[in-house]
């Protein structure tokens, strides 16, 4: 794992400094570099009616409100290079840190930035699980969304040495065993302690939620026998699964994963809910939808890049892009979710 995040970090770093370096030759009239042409690859964006000609005429905002070299932070770098180079614009996309209090102030600064297309930021579904529980403005409807990341699903699961053998056997002891059967997440009040409680709605079943510090620390009191189950992201457990000490029961996504396609949905176990941890680009509400069409357009066709896609699979990104328009349908799903779940189980 500590090797893992380091590789990130030397990635976003190496990344940050491209983005940041000087495109000499360029078209006025188009804001690109005469370098890097579409006519290169199988690149093939097309410029919407209406979108202005000289369009991007500056360097763009990218308001990440957590620290540099996640995932998701680097894959933003990669596709934010990728295009650059291939659209041939002379101006870069520029990542602003705007660290603090769960990603708010981030989110706060974004609200207030013009919806011109020069401001964008990271929009995940934690975001609006923040933006319903403290009446933020941040809300699905207020934001225009470009692009969906990456989607890393939740799952459930135990010690490889449980006696819980699928999902339906730990749902059936926390019914028989009212908050006894103990559940591990880093949030009682993220997508991993509202997954729980929309499990038990939806089962009857009750567990005794346990929250930790990290992934790590969950992960490490299930495999050791200190606590009976997890529920994190898939993404979060490749280490503890290649050592053998954990095995998953489920997983959130709406179909089976492709990163554990042997494992069943929770809609396949009988519990009707989606448990997904969405990575979005989005821009404010009130950007022209011609920049936004254009935007999206380019992120696709990032994604798409071979070459991308192998790095993604090298550092086990969970990509999963979607266009503009799946991903305000998306979004809103979520928001509508966890509002319905705020107004009968408020969990702040």
């Amino acid at each position: 794992m500590k090797k893992l995040i380091a590789s990130l970090l030397v990635i976003a770093m190496a990344l940050s400094l491209t983005a940041c370096a000087t495109v000499e030759q360029d078209d006025a009239a188009t804001g690109t570099t005469s370098s890097g042409t579409a006519s290169e690859s199988t690149w093939n964006v097309t410029r919407p009616e209406g979108l202005p000609a000289d369009f991007p005429n500056k360097e763009i905002t990218y308001i990440y409100p957590f620290g540099v070299g996640s995932m998701q932070d680097v894959y933003f770098r990669i596709l934010a290079e990728e295009i650059k180079e291939k659209e041939g614009w002379k101006f870069s996309m520029v990542v602003k840190q705007e660290e603090g209090a769960s990603g708010d102030i981030g989110w706060s600064k974004f609200m207030q930035s013009a919806p011109d297309g020069y401001t964008i930021g990271f929009a995940p579904t934690a975001q609006q699980i923040t933006a319903v529980s403290l009446g933020k403005e941040y809300v699905a409807s207020n934001l225009a969304y470009i692009f969906n990341m990456m989607s890393d699903p939740g799952a459930v699961g135990v010690s490889s040495k449980s006696e819980y053998a699928t999902m339906q056997d730990l749902i059936n002891a926390a019914k028989a065993n009212p908050e006894t059967i103990t559940i591990g997440v880093t949030s009682v009040s993220g997508s991993e302690g509202l997954a729980v409680i929309q499990l038990e709605n939806a089962s009857g079943a009750k567990f005794k939620v346990v929250p930790f510090d990290g992934e790590t620390e969950v992960l490490t009191a299930v495999a050791g026998g200190h606590c009976d189950a997890y529920c994190l992201n898939v993404g979060d457990l490749s280490t503890f699964l290649t050592e053998g000490t954990i095995k998953i029961l489920a997983v959130g996504s709406e179909t089976r994963s492709d990163l554990e396609p042997d494992v069943p949905t929770y809609k396949e176990c009988g519990y009707d809910v989606i448990q997904v941890n969405s990575r979005a680009i989005a821009a404010p509400a009130g950007t022209d939808e011609a920049i936004i069409e254009y935007l999206s357009a380019c992120f696709m066709a990032a994604a798409a890049d071979p070459e991308v896609q192998e790095q993604c699979k090298e550092m086990t990104i969970p990509y999963d892009a979607k266009d503009y328009k799946d991903t305000t349908a998306m979004f809103q799903g979520y928001f509508e979710t966890y509002q319905q779940l705020w107004q009968t189980e408020p969990w702040a």
